[in-house]
């Protein structure tokens, strides 16, 4: 069954303006890209949270590695936590830190690395466009 859309970014899920939100693509802080990397969990839920709001929570198809797809995200500039739950029972929190101006670009995978340490999330953020091979 293919999976639906990302949720539409003109939708707040909070009624704060100022608080983390999806918007759309020009008007993000964020660009936060979302992957599963895992041929053994295909698709795999993932649950994404900046600083307790939800900003993802569906089903990622592996499509041989090479399905990104973007959430563009409103967030403030300072100190944040990002939160990732897969539907295998792995989480991850980090910490990053927004400029007062500027953008920053930041993916998570999910992988399965069977004969190298099991199920596991990475969370990577930088301050250029990340590059996808």
């Amino acid at each position: 069954m293919p999976e639906p859309p990302p949720p539409s970014p003109a939708v707040s899920r909070s009624p704060d303006a100022s608080a983390v939100r999806l918007v759309e693509r020009d008007q993000a802080d964020l660009h936060l890209w979302v992957s599963n990397q895992s041929f053994a969990d295909d698709p795999v839920a993932l649950t994404v949270s900046i600083d307790g709001t939800e900003i993802v929570d569906r089903h990622f198809a592996v499509e041989g590695q090479h399905n990104w797809v973007l959430f563009p995200v409103r967030v403030a500039p300072g100190h944040h936590v990002v939160r990732v739950v897969s539907g295998t029972g792995v989480e991850k929190q980090e910490s990053f830190t927004m400029p007062e101006t500027g953008r920053r670009y930041a993916a998570i995978d999910y992988g399965n690395a069977v004969d190298v340490g099991g199920r596991h999330v990475n969370w990577f953020i930088q301050s250029t466009p990340i590059g996808f091979a």
